[in-house]
């Protein structure tokens, strides 16, 4: 059998000798060999740091047998940073070939973005977002650009697979299609997959050809310290702090709070303490939030530190494969999100050592419990399952517009059949797509003159920032208000209610009102003792995780691991919410509640359900608890069962319940292009899990009647 080094052409093997390499990775003797043999789009599913870039790009770049006719080879990255890493990855075999490569995003230079227009050739590194501007703008430079494209390859695929811009890119990649001369192939790599969701992640390229999965599924050994300190609600445990510290002078790291004041807290607390020690270790504060020239000082010193010690605070901007070098651990305040989160960070330390190594610090109880529940999950590697987005209403009127853009106007009778021209779209009913259109001509986002349709000036509107290119989710923040007195605002979210307890400015506050039109939030301070909810470490938790935290506290065999502090926290957490089978009672703060280990979306679906019962807002959901309570919650839990509540119920009141809806939607970037119907369409399918409800409650009440025997 011809090895898959003797594939590739001779320029290749050159560059790979002079190089050094000792031999081709698994993952890239496996692709390299799969693209020769079969005319497939590929899926890569390998761990960080084991050659998947090249595993992608040296049989694309084998494929190809003429340079000289266009581009040929596009590669989308979901961050200008990872498209920067691998401009540099590549750019040496590229080099070495005489292959031109062009990076094009927001601050890449403009000579070159231009001189590939002029003449179209070698390899593209591009954003969602660029893509976007470069059709909406310059169609007939896209045209030209892509005419000769062969390949494209989507990096990180796993971050577009459940989000508003992977449906954007999905929309973008077909209609770049059209511009190309033949049916490109396509690769996708990703470090995190679960086995469960290799059809969506194959759908996710619409194409021709058939799309085969290669998985390396070798791992790194795994070396993990637990650690829980019950901690104050206004300032981290100090002795969590002072662990933190002591492993910051002996490993450089990264240390993932899970939300942005977290970070800063951290890593001014961390700093102080150095400096009061005299220690030369460096801190640095990587977020969203933070200015770009901050956010590239803390890398490159990462990446050219030496021997100097590091440690980056840092929230999920640093989860994916940006290059910052090597570091040695992975500290994990509190719980991670989901498994394939906690999979993406373990990822970035022992790179060096070909060891994973990781820290979980634990402030607060069902933080230890879930982050244990994750770290369970992932030893056994079971990824959480991805919740594909359905009817994605919001992302197709935005690329209504962009199309209209891109072709100055299109006639409105091929309008009306859009959904069906693309794949995209073609789960829209018609009906659907015409109460939407509709809706977008009524509000000026289209115009008809005679029988063409044009962008409206309320497009003209969205379009006058770069804004317009991009579908991040973005924070929709509240200004809140003790009396008159404004004292900072939060991000809108289904966890804000009336009534509950919020972390603000150094104080717990109780929301007394909400403001939607206002985007105001009143509050009074709290004095009946209930914790606050702290913000940014929310996220859909997965019924996976959940269910393994029940099972957890129900099989102390699980604990043999642990050290005395944290099953002294397992054992109290298990006495006081598994006296009951079934349904979990339990009595907190003055309150009878019921404890779910359900996923977020079940939650939030049955404090709903309980609120439709009377229109009212007495149930309360703590997510993070997985703790519904509120009036008589018993007989109420009785009386939902008795409903049977159907979708047309959800979405009648709904309907009437905007500001509720609002509440679902807030992180929805364009929610104003669509029409109520639409809006409470998308919030059953997307953020409620009814069937998930009922299966929940029929289950609970099983086992209830079985424990009386």
């Amino acid at each position: 059998m011809m090895s898959s080094y003797n594939l590739l052409r001779r320029e290749i093997r050159e560059y790979i000798y002079d190089e050094g390499w000792e031999a081709l990775r698994k993952i890239q003797e496996a692709s390299i060999k799969r693209v020769n043999d079969t005319e497939n789009n590929l899926i890569l599913a390998a761990p960080t740091a084991s050659g998947k870039t090249e595993a992608a790009f040296l049989p694309a770049i084998n494929a190809i047998e003429n340079w000289d006719s266009g581009l040929k080879i596009m590669y989308i990255s979901p961050l200008i940073a990872l498209i920067n890493d691998q401009f540099k990855r590549i750019h040496d075999l590229c080099d070495y070939m005489n292959i031109p490569v062009t990076s094009w995003h927001g601050e890449a230079s403009k000579s070159k973005k231009n001189k590939l227009l002029k003449r179209p050739q070698g390899i593209l590194l591009i954003t969602p977002e660029s893509m976007e501007a470069m059709l909406s703008l310059k169609s007939g430079e896209a045209k030209s650009l892509f005419n000769g494209t062969e390949w494209i390859i989507v990096d990180e695929i796993h971050s577009f697979l459940e989000n508003n811009r992977g449906i954007q890119l999905k929309s973008l990649m077909e209609r770049t299609k059209l511009y190309m001369t033949k049916e490109p192939r396509f690769i996708g790599m990703s470090a995190t997959l679960n086995r469960e969701d290799y059809k969506i992640v194959k759908n996710f390229f619409i194409s021709n050809r058939d799309t085969d999965v290669l998985l390396d599924s070798s791992k790194n050994p795994l070396e993990v310290t637990k650690s829980y300190y019950k901690s104050n609600i206004k300032k981290e445990s100090i002795e969590a702090l002072n662990e933190i510290y002591d492993y910051s002078q002996r490993e450089s790291m990264l240390i993932f709070p899970n939300a942005r004041s977290e970070v800063e807290r951290l890593s001014v607390s961390l700093s102080r303490l150095a400096q009061k020690m005299g220690s030369n270790t460096r801190y640095f504060a990587h977020h969203s939030a933070v200015s770009k020239d901050t956010r590239l000082t803390a890398e490159n010193f990462a990446k050219n530190s030496k021997e100097e010690l590091f440690s980056i605070c840092c929230t999920s901007t640093l989860e994916l494969g940006i290059d910052i070098g090597s570091v040695d651990s992975i500290v994990q305040y509190n719980a991670p999100h989901s498994v394939a989160s906690l999979g993406q960070r373990l990822g970035r330390s022992g790179r060096r050592e070909r060891k994973n190594v990781l820290h979980f610090i634990a402030t607060d109880e069902w933080s230890l419990l879930q982050g244990l529940a994750a770290l369970s999950l992932y030893e056994e590697g079971i990824i959480d399952r991805i919740d594909p987005i359905i009817k994605p209403y919001d992302v197709l009127a935005h690329q209504i517009i962009s199309i209209l853009l891109e072709n100055t106007g299109i006639p409105f009778e091929n309008l009306k059949a859009l959904n069906k021209k693309f794949n995209s779209w073609q789960d829209i009913e018609d009906n659907e797509y015409l109460e939407l259109l509709e809706y977008l001509i009524q509000k000026e986002y289209i115009e008809i003159l005679e029988d063409e349709a044009i962008t409206g000036i309320e497009s003209e509107k969205l379009l006058r920032g770069r804004e317009f290119f991009a579908h991040f989710e973005t924070e929709n923040n509240f200004s809140v208000y003790n009396s008159q007195k404004k004292i900072g605002e939060i991000p809108l979210s289904p966890s804000v209610q009336i009534g509950i307890n919020i972390f603000l400015s150094a104080q717990i506050w109780k929301i007394t009102d909400i403001e939607l039109k206002g985007k105001k939030i009143y509050v009074d301070k709290a004095i009946d003792g209930n914790p606050p909810m702290f913000f940014g470490d929310g996220g859909n938790i997965t019924n996976e995780i959940r269910n393994r935290m029940k099972t957890i506290l129900k099989n102390e065999g699980h604990w043999e691991c642990y050290n005395d502090d944290i099953k002294e926290v397992l054992l109290k957490l298990s006495e006081e919410n598994l006296k009951y089978d079934g349904f979990h009672w339990v009595e907190k703060d003055d309150k009878v509640g019921l404890r779910t280990f359900q996923g977020t979306r079940i939650n939030r679906t049955l404090q709903l359900l309980l609120n439709m019962l009377n229109n009212s807002i007495n149930y309360k959901l703590e997510d993070k608890e997985t703790f519904i309570y509120g009036l008589n919650i018993r007989e109420a839990i009785n009386k939902v069962m008795e409903r049977n509540f159907n979708e047309n119920d959800i979405f009648l009141y709904l309907i009437t319940h905007p500001e509720i809806v609002e509440l679902y939607l807030s992180f929805n970037k364009y929610r104003a292009l669509l029409p109520d119907n639409l809006k409470v369409k998308y919030v059953i399918n997307n953020k409620l899990d009814l069937e998930g409800v009922k299966k929940y409650l029929s289950n609970s009440v099983t086992n209830t009647f079985n424990g009386f025997f």
